[in-house]
């Protein structure tokens, strides 16, 4: 049975039609593209799933003829719905989350995102992989903290390279004309903490230039 997430009000489910605009918000979908996506089967389902996150502020719909497009909308409902959906999906099989949450137990802070991207995000991982971290801290931190918690990943197998950027930096790489680590992060990650803060970067830039 699809049981009814509390937070949310919808069943877990209709929460998966948000999966593409996770994983590609600065994009516009058709229903067809959002069913694959989500691993639906009934186009009735997602339609009616969509609609109420129109309903709900979260999701816009403009007709093309006769075709439905659907973009997430930029405001602090969206940012909560995407975040809350990166929360539920976050344990995913196969990623040694036991060596990000060592790291992330020598921070003594809550206000940072943590984000694995590269092939652990992507799903194409091999066994010689090592695990690509993104942390990104406020603008008046010290990386030193952050950086070396990110030490300790060295030691282990697989190997976790940490990345440490404030959220300043991180902003001027995706508004950046040049490909960069923001940008793959964008494209590929699982937020294993912190995603809150690391989508209201994301859509400051998708306000600015940054378009994927």
């Amino acid at each position: 049975m699809d049981k009814i997430n509390h937070k949310s009000g919808l069943t877990n489910g209709e929460m998966r039609v948000l999966k593409p605009f996770v994983k590609e918000p600065w994009r516009t979908f058709t229903l067809g593209e959002i069913k694959l996506a989500s691993g639906q089967k009934s186009h009735h389902y997602v339609y009616d799933s969509l609609n109420k996150f129109v309903e709900k502020n979260i999701i816009k719909v403009e007709k093309k003829g006769n075709t439905n497009l659907y973009k997430v909308k930029n405001n602090q409902e969206a940012i909560g719905y995407l975040s809350f959906f990166e929360y539920l999906t976050k344990e995913q099989v196969g990623i040694p989350y036991k060596h990000i949450a060592k790291i992330s137990g020598k921070i003594k802070n809550s206000y940072y995102s943590m984000i694995i991207t590269g092939s652990y995000a992507d799903g194409k991982k091999t066994k010689k992989s090592d695990i690509d971290v993104v942390v990104i801290i406020p603008n008046s931190e010290n990386k030193k903290m952050y950086e070396t918690a990110l030490k300790e990943g060295e030691l282990m197998i697989p190997e976790v390279h940490g990345f440490v950027f404030t959220e300043h930096e991180f902003y001027l790489m995706l508004t950046n004309k040049e490909f960069n680590l923001g940008k793959e992060t964008a494209r590929k990650h699982i937020i294993y903490f912190g995603a809150e803060s690391y989508y209201q970067i994301l859509f400051n830039a998708l306000e600015n230039g940054f378009a994927g």
